[in-house]
């Protein structure tokens, strides 16, 4: 078995195996009291996994150790970079691959051996995705209905602040007839022919 923590070119293989680890998993299930039922559980989505062991660095290489070592300090200065760098792979041969990050590293050095023990504790990491608000969106739309498209023939007039349609067909065409001012204009102004906005550029039938 091997354990190995891989953060884009930085790879770190534990040199000494622990002589035990620890993986921890939950499920956010909730518990309710229903009238006539009593008590049932509600399946909820699963919590995110847990790795921790303990192990140390050794000062000399020794048969035990996995592959050839670094001094502990060495690797003490490495995991605080890939702690404070975030995600990375956590693998133990045959067994677990995860994406993790380092949520606690403590160690200490408690004799003159000048090895250092560590206990090390990761956590599953998630990417998170968040889809576009469907409230943008609309609003999006509503702004996109309300914007004039520059019109590619005819007279043109262009809404000013207390114009309605009435007053425009009026103006531009001596009837107080709106009707197909708004027809020519219905994509423009959208499905109520009294919403007319300054600065939209009106088509003149």
């Amino acid at each position: 078995m091997e354990i190995w923590l891989k953060q884009g070119d930085r790879h770190l293989r534990i040199p000494v195996l622990p002589s035990s680890y620890q993986v921890s998993t939950s499920q956010n299930n909730t518990t309710v009291n229903i009238n006539e039922l009593g008590e049932i559980n509600l399946l909820g989505k699963r919590g995110l996994t847990e790795v921790s062991f303990s192990s140390f660095f050794p000062c000399h290489y020794e048969s035990f150790c996995s592959t050839s070592i670094k001094r502990p300090k060495e690797y003490i200065r490495l995991l605080e970079k890939m702690k404070r760098n975030g995600a990375m792979r956590l693998h133990i041969t045959g067994i677990l691959s995860l994406k993790v990050t380092i949520e606690t590293f403590d160690y200490e050095e408690n004799d003159g051996t000048r090895d250092i023990t560590y206990t090390l504790g990761l956590k599953e990491y998630r990417y998170l995705s968040i889809p576009e608000s469907s409230l943008t969106s609309q609003t999006q739309e509503t702004v996109t209905v309300r914007e004039s498209p520059v019109p590619k023939a005819g007279r043109t007039h262009t809404v000013v602040k207390g114009e309605c349609l009435i007053s425009i067909a009026r103006k531009e065409t001596g009837s107080t007839d709106w009707k197909p001012v708004y027809e020519a204009n219905k994509s423009t102004i959208g499905s109520n022919p009294n919403k007319i906005y300054p600065g939209q550029v009106l088509i003149i039938p």
